[in-house]
């Protein structure tokens, strides 16, 4: 496996990276790194939390004269958001170098930030039209910029500034070395390209590896006048840790937010009309985890890189298929699993059907937590499926756990072919002599949120219920439930002996687990 060592760092950025807890380079930053270190341009093709920042940062400090105090490299961001977050992350990769990294933006008075350029500022982190302005008024000098990158060259394409990257790009110099790094790279990004860049590698890292394989979807089809009722069923049902839904306008966002305080939920609200102080409290407070719930805007929310975000709710369709990829990364994120959840009138169900195609990905109908266990597909491993669908239920309320799995008596389901199967026999229609062969499977209500662990499951029954280590098969502890193997005979003492029992001071429920 490629480490940073082996991309050609130097010793104080591999320090840096060590004490920030880096171990393995991501798929971006292998591949990226060494071309901009070779001195190429370089088109990264990734999506917001891939580790870019890190692959156009490192290398950019690589190189940088801190004997000289001129504007060396330039990083254009399409939002104020964006700009702090690249300029905290350049900060904390310059640790050891005597490097000064700014950030110019709008909403900060200018005459401070032309004081902080007059001092020193080898890097310059700046939004668009700030960078203009202060090139206007002889504050900003690009003469000496040999490196320039463009960071979400689609959203500045979006927000109606592509013409005005190029006027940045035109006061640049002509030996300079460009990166330009995008979620997506539509006609205008090539050409942008094409024209000002040199010979330039191109990087894809595709978002289907990134996002969608990782993120359970599925949609909601609701006439218009019952989304809203419908939006706050699905959040009690599925009870996100943290949420970010998607609006299409400011004023629906705004709308919205008004809509959900006023019935009950602990909500806030992001869009371009509200003041940059209140932004910032916002977003503040989501990063913090402080926040559960978040409704924003696709540009107001560009800056925001949470690793705490569950769900993703998208309230309004996105217009084209990429905007729908580039949401639904918000969660996921690498080593997570998420869910994003799609509402649809039933004119707009056509859309579901091309964000499938164009994203080459499955979105089913929603279903409650509870129903998606019962009408899960039961492979032939049942007993590795049934762990991976107690995954799925992290985050659902505590009351609800009891009913969680499939009782035999429910309802048809469909296997994996399709074909209508019934729970009426135990596991799912395995023989007794399979069943006895393998063991008896029991839920345990209690899992590692109670700070229970598989030692805690194990001593509760070997000292609780008196159960010999031997006949103590597979435990697997999950977020708030837990599965214990054992042969017939003792698990039916276990049920007798830790139904209704505390551990860790909390009472636990044992079952049978069904279906």
């Amino acid at each position: 496996m490629t480490t940073f060592r082996d991309l050609g760092l130097s010793k104080d950025l591999l320090e840096t990276l060590d004490e920030l807890g880096y171990e393995d380079p991501t798929p971006i930053q292998e591949q990226a790194i060494p071309e901009l270190l070779a001195g190429h341009d370089v088109i990264g093709n990734a999506q917001t939390g891939t580790g870019k920042t890190a692959a156009f940062g490192l290398p950019l400090l690589e190189y940088l004269d801190p004997e000289s105090p001129n504007t060396q490299a330039l990083v254009l961001t399409p939002t104020r958001e964006l700009c702090i977050q690249v300029t905290q992350a350049l900060r904390a990769y310059a640790e050891h170098l005597p490097i000064e990294v700014i950030a110019v933006f709008g909403g900060q008075a200018v005459a401070t930030q032309q004081s902080r350029l007059r001092q020193a500022a080898q890097v310059v982190v700046a939004t668009v039209g700030r960078t203009l302005d202060l090139v206007n008024r002889g504050s900003l000098d690009l003469s000496s910029a040999r490196y320039v990158v463009l960071d979400e060259a689609d959203e500045m394409l979006d927000l109606g500034f592509i013409d005005d990257v190029e006027r940045i790009l035109r006061l640049s110099p002509s030996g300079r070395q460009t990166s330009l790094f995008s979620a997506t790279i539509p006609p205008p990004i090539e050409r942008l390209s094409d024209r000002y860049m040199y010979d330039p590698v191109t990087i894809r890292v595709t978002p289907k590896q990134l996002t969608v394989d990782a993120i359970e979807q599925a949609f909601v089809e609701v006439p218009a006048r019952q989304k809203t009722d419908r939006l706050i069923e699905v959040l009690r049902a599925e009870e996100p840790e943290q949420a970010i839904i998607f609006c299409r306008t400011k004023i629906g966002t705004a709308r919205l937010d008004d809509t959900l305080r006023a019935r009950g939920l602990g909500v806030k609200a992001l869009h371009g009309d509200m003041s940059q102080g209140q932004r910032d409290g916002v977003m503040l407070a989501f990063k913090d985890h402080r926040l559960r719930l978040l409704v924003a805007t696709d540009v107001a929310a560009r800056g925001l890189d949470i690793e705490h975000v569950t769900h993703v709710i998208n309230y309004d369709v996105p217009d084209v298929s990429e905007t729908y990829v580039h949401r639904i990364g918000r969660t996921g994120r690498v080593g997570r699993t998420g869910r994003a959840i799609t509402f649809v009138t039933p004119a707009q169900r056509p859309e579901i059907d091309r964000i499938e195609r164009d994203a080459k990905t499955s979105i089913g109908e929603w279903e409650p937590p509870e129903e998606r266990l019962e009408h899960a597909p039961r492979p032939r491993h049942r007993h590795r499926e049934h762990e991976k669908q107690g995954e799925k239920k992290r985050g659902r309320p505590r009351e609800k756990l009891e009913q969680e799995e499939p009782r035999p008596s429910g309802p048809a389901g469909r296997d994996a072919d399709g074909a209508e199967r019934s729970t009426d026999r135990v596991a799912a229609g395995d023989s007794d002599s399979e069943q006895v062969a393998r063991g008896v499977k029991l839920f345990i209500n209690r899992g590692k949120r109670s700070g229970i662990d598989e030692e805690d499951v194990r001593w509760a029954l070997t000292e609780g219920a008196v159960i010999p280590e031997e006949a103590i098969g597979p435990i697997r502890v999950l977020e708030r439930f837990s599965f214990v193997e054992l042969d017939a005979a003792h698990a039916e003492q276990a049920l007798e002996r830790l139904e209704g029992t505390k551990l860790k001071g909390k009472q636990i429920r044992v079952e049978y687990a069904r279906g």
